[in-house]
Parts: structure tokens; C-alpha cells; sequence
């Protein structure tokens, strides 16, 4: 892994000789100011609530507002995206009016606190109304930027990339937010996440891929017309059916304590910022190395196996939480995660480009995140209502066991696809959803 990123990193020096050549360039380093976002802003805005004193219902709202916005918007994002021609530069502005939102959020840090909790809360739940557009868009623009040859490799390089930035972030970040008093190190944090996130965008507009030719979508009449012709991706059956029912069950394993976390180190192990950095800083090494072990397992096994033993081995990741008795378990906790969670992550994009036609990626992407969403939006809150009746610990445990559940569904539909295979040449996708962050 590191001669191959050293050799990439060499061949720099030289003039792209490509347009694929040169969009990966700025692919890369695209990527690499994404993880400053990722270890500044997505890291330390839920600490940040935990601070301030937000409760766990509260800091599950992060996850869950973002979501409810990405539902309202995934649906229309399809054809939104499809009536677009040049694509890069148009999905380029939302993405820009994001990082304007992350410089809102660091003002509002400055305001009393009773006020900063749900106005940082609000305006974080915003950004998935660009989010949703311009994330569509992407699968388009990813897929056109690099053949489906080299594509598989240069993503693996991209998320390991992801991975060390955000690791050598986190650890600056976490001990700038313990030295300086509360919330001054957040701001800055936020502020650095703005600036370089905005660089990253710039990168990424600069990329080149043909023109789209715009697909007029059919006009229809009334809800139920509408409704159907949304859902078509999934009431066709096949294919993505199946991806969808295989995902989901994983994703409600993934949010049920995605908002609990924070809460729990802070509150419970009374982790300081700068162990919250390093425990950020093991997972984000170990994701690193995993993306690039699992990129290798998938040639060999496919990507439904390494759902399979990816979930298993995640769920490892919230049961080790639960039994920590002091902060420093966080440590081999996110070690478990960063190795597991990279596999999953592996399966994730190649998996739903395989089963979305190429005519019609935009609305089958829609309905995708639409379903990740809708789960985004209610396994935080649920999970925060089970942790006031049950306590946390227990969320934990739960979350564990539908890791396993996942396992056996997994294994469900790869028997029932190879049944298909013999009659119907059938294909069962193994893909799930990532951290948001």
C-alpha cells in the first residue's frame, strides 16, 4: 500500500498525460482535504454538544436532522441531477454552500448556550439539503471520471488517504481543543474544516468528464402516480431489491447508537479531547490499513463475503464499548472499528454501482438514499429512547447483535442467489451504508 501510494505520489512530478490521469489528481487530492473535514468538524461538533451539556436525545438529533433534510430532498435529487448537463461544476456549488454552513455553525458556538445547542443542531440538519444533490450527483461524476478498470484501485488509495489525513487530524485537533477554553479550540477547528473543505471543492470542480445528455423524466398525475414512479427501483424487484434488503439491517446496527458514542465518553469514561483524538486517530490508522486489506480480500472474495465478515468482526466495535471499564478500552475499540468498518465501506460504492443500470444511476441513487436516510433518520432517535429506558450500555449491545443479524441475512440472500444463478443467472449485492460523519 504505501509503495503504491509513493509511486503515485512520484509520478506528480510529471504533466498528466490523460484526462483520466488528471482527474485523478484532483480526485486525490480532493480527498485529502475531505480528511480534514472528516477529523475537524464531523469528529468534534457532536464532543462539542457533549460539552455544552446536550443530552443524548439531543446529540442523536445531528444525525437524525441531517437525515430528515437528506429525505426530504433524496427523492427529487434524481431527477433534479438527470436534467443536468454539465454536472461537475453544478454539483460543485452545493457542495460550496456546505462549507458555508460549517462557518455559520462556528459563530453560532459564540451564543449562550441554551440558544447554541439547537441553532448548532439546525444548522448542521441543513447541509443535507445540498448534501443530497450533490452526493447524487457524484456517482455520476465518479463513474465518468475514471474507468471501471482503475476505479476500484483508486478508490481503495482515496479511502486510505481519508483515513491518514483524518488521523493526523484528529490528533492535532484534539489536543488544540484542550488547550485552548471552550469553545474557542471548536471554533477554530470548524473554521480550519471550512477553509480546506472549500480548497477540496475547488479540486473537485476542476475535474472533466463529457457532458450529460439531460433525461426529461415523465410527468405524472397525482400522489399515487408519483409515488410509484419514485419507488419503481425497488417495486421492479431484482438486483436492487435485494441490496436495499441486505443493507438495512446493517444500518439500523450502524445508527441505533451512532448519537450515544459521544455522550458515552464523555459522560460515562470522562474522556478528555485529546483522548478522544487518539482514540480517533488508532481508528482512522486502522481504517487506512483496512481499506486496503479488504480492497485485496474483494478480488478474491466479492464483495457480499467481505459484507459478511465485515459485519461480523464490526460488531465487535459497540459490544468492546459497552464493556469498557475505563476510557483507555476506547483504544481497541476503534481499532476493531477502523479494520472492519473500511470493509464495509469497500463494498459500499462498487456494489451500488452494479446494480443500478447506467441509464437510470441518478434515480435508483435517489431511492438508495432515500432508504439510508429514512434509517439515519430514525435508529439515532430510537437508540437515544432506548439509552433514557434502558440506559446506554445496553444500546450498545444491541446495536451488536444486529451486526449478526446482518450476518445471517447476508448469508440468507448469497444461498438464494445462487439458487437464482442456476435458473435466472441472479446476483445478490452486499453493500451497506458509512459514517456521516
Amino acid at each position: 500500500m504505501l509503495a503504491r501510494g509513493w509511486a503515485t505520489a512520484r509520478g506528480w512530478r510529471n504533466p498528466p498525460a490523460t484526462d483520466e490521469a488528471r482527474n485523478i489528481r484532483y480526485l486525490i487530492a480532493q480527498t485529502a482535504c475531505a480528511g480534514v473535514v472528516n477529523g475537524g468538524i464531523t469528529t468534534f461538533l457532536p464532543v462539542l454538544l457533549a460539552r455544552f451539556g446536550a443530552g443524548a436525545m439531543t446529540v442523536s438529533w445531528l444525525s437524525s436532522g441531517l437525515a430528515l433534510t437528506s429525505i426530504v430532498m433524496a427523492l427529487p435529487a434524481g431527477p433534479i441531477v438527470e436534467r443536468q448537463r454539465r454536472l461537475v461544476p453544478w454539483s460543485a456549488n452545493y457542495y460550496y454552500s456546505i462549507r458555508g454552513l460549517f462557518f455559520l455553525i462556528a459563530l453560532a458556538a459564540f451564543l449562550p448556550t441554551p440558544v447554541a445547542i439547537p441553532l448548532v443542531v439546525i444548522l448542521w440538519s441543513l447541509h443535507g439539503i445540498p448534501a443530497a444533490i450533490g452526493n447524487n450527483a457524484w456517482y455520476s461524476v465518479l463513474a465518468d471520471a475514471v474507468s471501471p478498470r482503475r476505479r476500484p484501485s483508486i478508490n481503495g488509495l482515496r479511502w486510505a488517504l481519508l483515513g491518514l489525513v483524518s488521523a493526523g487530524c484528529v490528533a492535532g485537533f484534539g489536543i488544540l481543543a484542550d488547550a485552548l477554553p471552550i469553545p474557542l479550540g471548536y471554533q477554530a477547528i470548524f473554521i480550519v474544516s471550512t477553509v480546506i473543505g472549500a480548497l477540496g471543492i475547488f479540486f473537485y470542480s476542476r475535474i472533466t468528464i463529457p457532458d450529460h445528455v439531460p433525461r426529461e423524466t415523465v410527468a405524472t398525475h397525482g400522489w399515487r402516480e408519483r409515488i410509484r414512479a419514485l419507488a419503481a427501483p425497488l417495486t421492479e424487484g431484482g438486483d436492487f431489491l435485494h441490496y436495499t434488503i441486505g443493507t438495512s439491517l446493517l444500518r439500523i446496527g450502524l445508527h441505533l447508537p451512532i448519537g450515544l458514542y459521544s455522550v458515552f465518553w464523555v459522560n460515562d469514561l470522562m474522556a478528555s479531547d485529546t483522548m478522544i483524538g487518539l482514540r480517533s486517530l488508532v481508528g482512522n490508522l486502522a481504517l487506512t490499513f483496512g481499506y486496503y486489506g479488504w480492497g485485496r480480500l474483494a478480488a478474491r472474495l466479492g464483495h457480499r463475503r467481505v459484507l459478511g465478515f465485515s459485519a461480523a468482526g464490526l460488531a465487535f466495535y459497540p459490544a468492546l464499548t459497552a464493556s469498557a471499564p475505563t476510557v483507555e478500552w476506547l483504544l481497541p475499540a476503534a481499532l476493531i472499528w477502523g479494520l472492519f468498518a473500511s470493509g464495509i465501506d469497500m463494498s459500499l460504492f462498487e456494489g451500488l454501482l452494479d446494480v443500478c443500470p447506467a441509464d437510470r444511476r441518478a434515480e435508483f441513487v435517489a431511492v438508495n438514499t432515500f432508504v439510508a436516510n429514512v434509517i439515519a433518520f430514525a435508529a439515532p432517535l430510537l437508540g437515544a429512547a432506548f439509552a433514557i429506558w434502558l440506559t446506554i450500555r445496553p444500546v450498545f449491545w444491541i446495536a451488536a447483535a444486529l451486526h449478526l443479524v446482518t450476518v445471517a441475512a447476508v448469508v440468507y440472500l448469497a444461498q438464494r442467489a445462487a439458487r437464482n444463478d442456476r435458473t435466472e443467472n441472479g446476483f445478490v449485492p452486499s453493500p451497506s451504508g458509512r459514517r456521516s460523519g
